[in-house]
């Protein structure tokens, strides 16, 4: 049989990415945590970490932190039957686009919360997601990419609808004839952050060239990227959730009715999961139906 002390720490290594830090977590020294890496590994006939820094586990490790979570996630269930009202011992790190989080998946990080889950969501662009899933920093994510890492499923739940917005006041100074590419390459787009595409994507939708030089300004916010167009700082991006009841206000225009931008989103989890994540799961892809356009993705 495993021994759960030794598991624990293997987590930790792997989520700290460091023994020093791992050790420091556990309040143990960092050779008693290499000492547990090494006797697990030995016990296993198998090595679970690559010790090339940074430290990740092998696939064989892959499987192992699986196996651990498992575990852990089945026993929270068992305390809370058992011994209603026990605190989580399990933390549940999930990746989601901020757009998302912004908007529908809020209320789905609220419920997984009261359900007493210890919840960590890791917010980066959608196109970016997958790398934290690989590096095993998240058991689940919100992603573009259809394929997913070995040992996962990619499961379709929806298209993020996109409107290219700005006030009426800033509409009629800029791009008082609509708008045109030479009107949008010299008035300035408000994006999320460096790694943001969507304003790329669209730009080449809406006029059929690429364009990849043009006025910026970044606010890694979708709260503030809002708020900066609605202050006609600019023109921009901004999920249909959240623009369509402002522009029904007058608060904001469509600049570019008809070019909506249409992100296929997937949801990334194991293949086979425990009960308890497996829940977790079907509540995020249910929300996510509910919420998210739904023309057939792929």
């Amino acid at each position: 049989m495993l021994n759960m002390l030794q598991l624990e720490t293997f987590a930790a290594v792997v989520e700290h990415r460091h023994f020093t830090r791992a050790a420091a977590a556990l309040n143990i020294s960092r050779g008693a945590a290499s000492r547990r890496i090494k006797v697990l590994e030995e016990s296993l006939g198998a090595l679970l970490l690559s010790r090339e820094p940074p430290l990740t586990p092998t696939k064989a490790g892959e499987d192992v932190l699986r196996y651990f979570m498992s575990v852990r996630l089945l026993q929270d269930a068992l305390l809370r039957r058992v011994m209603p009202g026990s605190a989580p011992t399990t933390a549940l790190a999930l990746a989601v686009n901020a757009d998302s989080l912004a908007t529908w998946f809020g209320p789905v990080a609220r419920e997984l919360a009261h359900r007493h889950v210890a919840l960590e969501v890791v917010v980066d662009d959608q196109d970016h997601t997958l790398d934290a899933l690989a590096r095993g920093d998240v058991k689940g994510c919100l992603s573009t990419h259809r394929k997913s890492v070995d040992g996962f499923l990619a499961e379709p739940v929806g298209q993020m609808r996109y409107q290219c917005v700005a006030t009426p006041k800033f509409a009629s100074e800029h791009f008082a004839n609509g708008m045109t590419l030479a009107d949008a390459l010299k008035t300035t787009a408000v994006l999320f952050n460096r790694k943001d595409a969507l304003h790329d994507a669209f730009m080449e939708s809406r006029f059929g060239v690429s364009v990849g030089k043009y006025l910026k300004h970044y606010f890694p916010s979708p709260t503030a990227l809002l708020d900066a167009i609605l202050d006609d700082l600019g023109y921009g991006l901004v999920p249909a959730m959240q623009a369509e009841p402002l522009i029904h206000s007058g608060r904001l225009v469509a600049l570019a009715p008809g070019h909506d931008v249409l992100i296929d989103l997937y949801w990334h989890h194991w293949e086979s999961e425990p009960e308890p994540l497996a829940k977790i799961s079907v509540l995020v892809m249910d929300a996510a139906r509910r919420s998210l356009d739904q023309t057939e993705i792929v």
